[in-house]
């Protein structure tokens, strides 16, 4: 080989170590299936709780390894949650941080993803992620971590490789448009563009601050709005309706709840704002 060939190789070589990044690799079969397979039942929770579709399917992915894990595939439990005091369903036991851990066991996937999203909405250390903008991923990701969802010290920065890998952040968009075309065009795109190599690819995990977002204006007292109880929707109930009955407005039911449509649902937790 000329000593002029081998110096281009060398150099190609080198450039593929020092930027990896730059580097593409085809979609993962797994996980494209997964995102097809869940993609409309994140969309539908998060316009009926404000839980970020790119979030949720980013830690369905990750908790399950794109539905193949052994949790998931005997609870259907697809966000790891584990039974906690008030659980009086179904459960399993499976080794994480300890052996034999108590898990949350579901009836259908349908089933986990609803009780996650109740899950967020009803601990009060989870409260301030939804100030955050839907769309911000990295702050949402970073707030899991710090409220402590999980142990995993680099769970932040997985769910962050997730959404930028596979553009998960296009899936928030559908909660103002649901026509089933839209999300057949995300998926061919998912399916059919190779991805930027982020997984294992050596690129260095960014520092925390990178993605440190600006918390929202709080109200002009200083103070976020507190809650007084949480109804449960039934059959027949409006925001208007709902208004009326707690003596508050249809807006300030919609800001609490951080609902962008009036429409409500049969079993759907509505926060109700302390006069």
């Amino acid at each position: 080989m000329k000593a002029k060939n081998r110096f281009i190789l060398l150099l190609g070589f080198l450039f593929s170590i020092a930027c990896p990044a730059f580097s593409q690799e085809a979609p993962n079969e797994n996980i494209v299936k997964y995102i097809e397979q869940y993609a409309a039942l994140a969309v539908k929770e998060m316009e009926r709780t404000g839980v970020p579709a790119s979030i949720k399917i980013a830690q369905g992915i990750h908790e399950t390894n794109a539905g193949k894990s052994d949790l998931v595939l005997q609870s259907n439990n697809h966000f790891g949650i584990k039974c906690k005091s008030s659980w009086t369903g179904d459960k399993v036991y499976h080794n994480d941080d300890a052996e034999g851990e108590c898990f949350r066991k579901y009836e259908d996937a349908k089933a986990s993803y609803l009780d996650h999203s109740d899950y967020l909405k009803s601990q009060p250390r989870y409260a301030f992620l939804f100030e955050y903008d839907a769309n911000d991923y990295a702050a949402w990701a970073w707030g899991l971590k710090k409220a402590g969802y999980a142990t995993n010290p680099i769970y932040a920065q997985t769910l962050i490789k997730y959404i930028e890998a596979y553009q998960l952040n296009e899936l928030n968009k559908f909660v103002e448009n649901e026509e089933d075309e839209y999300l057949q065009n995300y998926f061919a795109k998912i399916r059919n563009k190779p991805l930027e190599a982020v997984a294992n690819s050596g690129k260095p995990i960014e520092p925390e601050e990178k993605y440190k977002s600006v918390m929202p204006a709080k109200e002009k007292s200083g103070k976020r709005i507190k809650v007084k109880k949480t109804h449960v929707v039934k059959k027949g109930d409006s925001l208007y309706s709902l208004s009326k009955k707690y003596g508050t407005t249809v807006d300030a039911l919609k800001k609490i709840n951080h609902l962008k449509k009036e429409a409500l649902q049969v079993g759907q937790k509505i926060k109700i704002p302390k006069k």
